[in-house]
């Protein structure tokens, strides 16, 4: 949040604007209960942006509809956005406090939407996060994930792409490839049916039970694979490497 707030000051400051930051802004002190529900049946995508709070998203076989369940902790001087809505066959959902007001930007004091989402598994899900801890579960779909801070748990998916800045990682049982670029935390990939590629700053990597090939470009922390088709480590800056189980061709630059 503080990383956001100094980009902010300084984009508007350079275009010759000046920035008030409220330090009166009050503590989430209102705790508001939202749901919101949107016919599924004749979509392919969900696009969601959701700022600070956590966030479990459920895949269903039997439901043909989105359902937000949201536990919204604002103040009255701050303004939120929660929207669902539909545009041909994407489905966009909102789920944000406003920092900025005006020339004002506002400091975070606890102000967070902790969101359950249910929705079709067969839908594609592309989500832009800012922080707290996201899980994902049940969904067949590709599974498309920007995140800046907190843990991702994915299980299930048929390809997952993530742009992490930092927080652990987890992800399980994906029928096609999965590409991750990892600022930093711990990374756990296992049961994947496609190829694993990884650039990863910082932190320890283990990656068990993939059928393709493991691609691996790290700055530090140690590497574990156990069961690979193959494996390419490109950079291996420091830490441990441990192999075992790889049935193709091992390469280490």
């Amino acid at each position: 949040m503080y990383k956001t707030l100094s980009a902010i000051a300084m984009a508007t400051l350079l275009s010759g604007c000046i920035v008030h930051i409220s330090g009166n802004t009050n503590s989430a002190n209102t705790h508001i209960e939202r749901e919101l529900v949107l016919n599924a049946s004749q979509l392919s995508t969900l696009i969601a942006e959701t700022g600070a709070g956590s966030l479990k998203i459920i895949g269903s076989d039997s439901s043909d509809k989105i359902t937000v369940n949201a536990d919204i902790y604002t103040s009255e001087d701050l303004n939120y956005e929660l929207a669902l809505t539909q545009s041909g066959d994407t489905a966009k959902l909102v789920a944000i406090h406003d920092i900025q007001d005006g020339l004002r930007i506002h400091i975070n004091q606890g102000h967070s939407i902790d969101l359950v989402i249910t929705m079709p598994s067969k839908l594609a899900l592309k989500l832009d996060d800012s922080s707290g801890d996201v899980t994902i579960n049940g969904l067949s779909n590709t599974i498309k994930v920007d995140d800046s801070s907190g843990d991702l748990t994915i299980d299930g998916g048929k390809s997952v792409y993530v742009d992490d800045s930092s927080g652990s990682l987890y992800i399980s049982n994906i029928q096609g490839d999965v590409e991750i670029d990892d600022g930093s935390g711990d990374t756990q990939v296992e049961n994947t049916k496609g190829a694993v590629t990884i650039e990863d700053g910082s932190g320890d990597l283990l990656v068990r039970n993939v059928t393709g090939t493991v691609k691996v470009d790290d700055g530090s922390g140690d590497i574990t694979v156990n069961g690979a088709g193959g494996l390419i480590v490109e950079d291996d800056g420091s830490g441990d490497l441990n192999i075992d189980n790889v049935k193709g061709e091992v390469k280490i630059d």
